[in-house]
């Protein structure tokens, strides 16, 4: 093997070596649901989440750099504090992250231009979204399936927001 070939190996070698950055982010919908169970400001979601979150980033050989939680936070709107200083980070740190580790796709938007948002600000950064418990890559499968993930997140928040309005409109005897 000629020097060149060798130091390529090396370096190929300590690459495949050197453990992954990884941002965990975690959302709850509402502050009931970031509360509820032992009192605590996290209830039973958001510590799953983590869980979930951590144990994926040892399965892909990544070590959780950072974690951004909002807790009571709608994901109709990108509006939301802690995921704006995530896309902020990564804007900062393009080159100390390598993946966004979220537990579902619905978890970071429930709007498509929302998730077509971040995930060009992701792309641009050259990190890679990765979801705990949705089959979502880089491969021709694994966008369609984000899309379609992204299409459904959307119709499910509208579709709630139209049967909460319905109720509201029974409970106080107007006409729908």
């Amino acid at each position: 093997m000629n020097q060149a070939a060798q130091t390529g190996f090396v370096q190929s070698l300590a690459e495949s070596m050197t453990p992954k950055s990884a941002i965990s982010y975690l959302r709850v919908s509402s502050q009931g649901q970031a509360e509820r169970g032992g009192g605590d400001d996290e209830g039973f979601s958001i510590p799953a989440q983590r869980e979930a979150n951590k144990k994926k980033a040892i399965d892909i050989g990544s070590i959780v750099i950072k974690e951004f939680v909002d807790r009571g936070a709608s994901a109709r709107s990108a509006d939301r504090p802690e995921l704006q200083k995530m896309l902020e980070y990564i804007k900062e740190n393009k080159d100390r992250v390598d993946y966004v580790i979220v537990h579902k796709v619905d978890r970071l938007a429930r709007n498509r231009e929302d998730d077509v948002e971040i995930n060009r600000i992701l792309r641009d950064a050259n990190v890679k979204l990765i979801s705990t418990s949705e089959n979502i890559d880089s491969t021709p499968t694994g966008m369609l399936l984000h899309g379609f993930l992204s299409v459904i997140s959307e119709f499910y928040s509208n579709n709630l927001s139209t049967e909460v309005k319905k109720g509201l409109q029974q409970k106080s005897g107007l006409p729908a």
